[in-house]
């Protein structure tokens, strides 16, 4: 018989989660503003300095997948039925993910919307619907929706190589796959493969395995901040060296060959465990200070982290047409605090007042506890 996984903090709220997924979707936003470095001709201090920021900002989906992990394995830590699982996974995602795909479809394909008959546009719809290709965003919801699917079978495995004393090794293999998959896309072995979750699979199994270590786990860390930090910042330059080589070789961003990008791919698992810790111990601090402005304005954008992800490629793209009205460009300075400042205040505010709308769960995923 599969033993219990043993959760000390299992029965209680573990709060530090609701500002990691603040710092989250700020990094969500910021890899989308800073994104723009590509189109610069020139390698220049501007586009350093946004190389450094999106590629620092790459912790985004990583910590989500990694926070699904940890909650699900807090939820589902061992026998539970399928049928209720699956109908609650899906009824948390599935109703907004078809409501984005629908308005993200008509927002950028609005003028062939007008010129197309009504079955070429529901197989539009569809289309982008089953690839996740509405907003360049959306991919995420393909991986969650997978890793949704394979979670019964993951913590089967998991439980099973507990009962064995090697959780560790399974977290070490699933490393290995994810880090193999990810070295492959960027050659010719692993054309055209659409199960994309295995790019995060590490992620995923080390939230289950932090949660059922919770307790060692997240006082081991504490007094290394410095020094995790130092580490995280010095990983930003070292895995966005070779991109800097291929710029400065005389490629542009999208030009530059596949290997250059294989360097990268194994750092980041490390990389981005590193500035988990470091997020952790920022999110501890904040709770110290819950009562402090930044403590609850963080924790309020944790709240609203889903919605928030789903809706802010709409204000992103507003404010770039708005500037560029006013030839404010991606060469510009000003451009990218803008764009983030802008794109945030706007997402945020929207779905605070969405919030409150009846069944507004099932619009951003979030309900306001008035609303309840």
């Amino acid at each position: 018989m599969i033993q219990k996984m043993a959760h000390p903090a299992n029965t209680g709220r573990i709060e530090e989660i609701n500002y990691l997924r603040g710092f989250g979707v700020l990094a969500v936003i910021a890899i989308h503003t800073t994104g723009y470095f590509t189109k610069v001709e020139s390698l220049n201090t501007l586009v350093l300095v946004n190389l450094w920021t999106d590629v620092f900002s790459q912790f985004a989906v990583p910590l989500f997948v990694f926070i699904s992990g940890f909650v699900l394995a807090k939820n589902y830590p061992k026998d539970f039925p399928w049928s209720g699982f699956y109908r609650k996974r899906m009824r948390s995602i599935i109703p907004q993910y078809l409501l984005f795909s629908m308005l993200y479809t008509v927002y950028n394909n609005w003028m062939a919307i007008k010129n197309n008959s009504f079955f070429a546009n529901l197989a539009l719809v569809l289309k982008n619907i089953w690839h996740a290709d509405a907003s360049y965003h959306l991919w995420y919801f393909a991986i969650i929706i997978q890793l949704y699917i394979l979670y019964p079978l993951i913590i089967k495995v998991y439980s099973f190589f507990k009962l064995k004393n090697r959780a560790e090794w399974l977290v070490v293999l699933l490393l290995i796959m994810q880090t193999s998959f990810m070295v492959g896309i960027h050659t010719s072995f692993l054309p055209g493969i659409k199960l994309n979750c295995i790019g995060f699979l590490f992620y995923f199994g080390l939230g289950i395995y932090v949660l059922d270590n919770f307790s060692s786990l997240s006082k081991a860390y504490i007094r290394q901040t410095p020094m995790l930090l130092a580490m995280s910042l010095a990983l930003t330059v070292g895995a966005s060296f070779a991109i800097i080589i291929g710029l400065k070789i005389g490629y542009d961003y999208n030009s530059i060959p596949a290997y250059f990008f294989i360097g990268p791919e194994l750092i980041y698992p490390i990389f981005r465990v590193i500035t988990f810790l470091v997020l952790y111990n920022a999110a501890r601090s904040l709770l110290k200070k819950r009562r402090s402005i930044l403590a609850k304005v963080t924790n309020k954008i944790g709240d609203y982290s889903f919605g928030i992800y789903l809706i802010h490629i709409f204000f992103n793209q507003w404010i770039i047409k708005l500037l560029n009205n006013y030839q404010i460009d991606y060469n510009d300075w000003i451009f990218y605090p803008t764009v983030f400042a802008v794109t945030f205040v706007l997402s945020y505010l929207s779905i605070r007042l969405i919030s409150f709308i009846p069944f507004s769960y099932y619009l951003i995923g979030t309900q306001s506890r008035k609303r309840k």
